[in-house]
């Protein structure tokens, strides 16, 4: 287990644990409104830590995947606030965990040594490109979390419940849908001016076309059958949020897949 008694991870262990607390807090009804300012408080923290993170290696934090789960941290808070205002539901609790689950291997796992970054990734689309597909990753598993309770026989006996749980994770989808496409689009932009080529055929840039053909699935059904069958608009999310962490941790680290993109890992 890597941990990390630096200042870095002083805040990443300050996140975690306003974010446990908050979803503790969450669960109860009477404690909700100090939930939530322990959700915020994480938020906070998150950002100190990516922000220190930056100051530190002097770039972007979003080089490899410990920046990477940092970046996607930070972003949960603004996101679940924007989701709610879209779609009216709340889910601070989910993502309160979600949150937690995201920044263990940050925390734990992968190793915070900084690292210069390389001529590749010196590019105005760095920015862009990653940052996009932070946004995506998360909003995408968010509406995946959204589309699991359609899969209960509770769900089922509730009509009213399951059409409010369909069109949020259809409407959160469709968001994380639009920053995947962009991301894929920028990435294949930056190839060409880096590389020049739009497409490598590299094991990364194949499974995240992988991934966004999941969704592509997705929204197929969907125009082709509505929410006759809302089992299965639930299987194809968590098939597409199994789709993004393979890509974003198997593929990255397996010694088997080496390309372009392996200073990611």
């Amino acid at each position: 287990m890597n941990i990390k008694m630096t200042p870095q991870g002083g805040l990443i262990y300050l996140t975690m644990a306003a974010f446990l607390i908050a979803a503790v807090l969450l669960c109860d009804k009477k404690n909700r409104h100090l939930g939530r300012g322990f959700w915020f408080a994480g938020f906070a923290a998150a950002v100190a830590s990516v922000a220190y993170r930056g100051f530190h290696t002097g770039h972007p934090p979003m080089q490899n995947l410990f920046e990477f789960f940092l970046c996607m941290a930070a972003s949960l808070w603004p996101l679940s606030l924007l989701s709610k205002k879209q779609t009216g539901l709340d889910t601070a609790f989910q993502d309160a965990l979600l949150g937690l689950v995201i920044l263990f291997p940050a925390g734990f796992v992968f190793s915070a040594e900084p690292r210069s970054l390389p001529p590749a990734l010196q590019s105005p689309l760095f920015v862009p490109h990653v940052g996009s597909y932070v946004a995506a990753y998360i909003v995408l598993a968010r509406a995946a979390l959204m589309a699991l309770p359609m899969l209960s026989a509770k769900a089922q006996t509730d009509p009213a419940r399951l059409r409010q749980l369909d069109a949020a994770s259809r409407q959160t989808a469709a968001l994380g849908f639009v920053l995947l496409t962009l991301g894929l689009l920028l990435g294949s932009l930056w190839g060409k001016i880096c590389w020049g080529h739009y497409w490598q055929w590299d094991p990364k840039e194949m499974w995240s076309l992988a991934t966004w053909f999941v969704y592509c699935a997705y929204f197929h059904y969907r125009l082709k059958n509505g929410t006759r069958n809302p089992h299965a608009l639930a299987v194809l999310l968590l098939l597409g949020l199994l789709f993004i962490i393979l890509t974003l941790t198997w593929i990255n680290l397996a010694h088997t897949f080496k390309g372009m993109h392996t200073y990611a890992s």
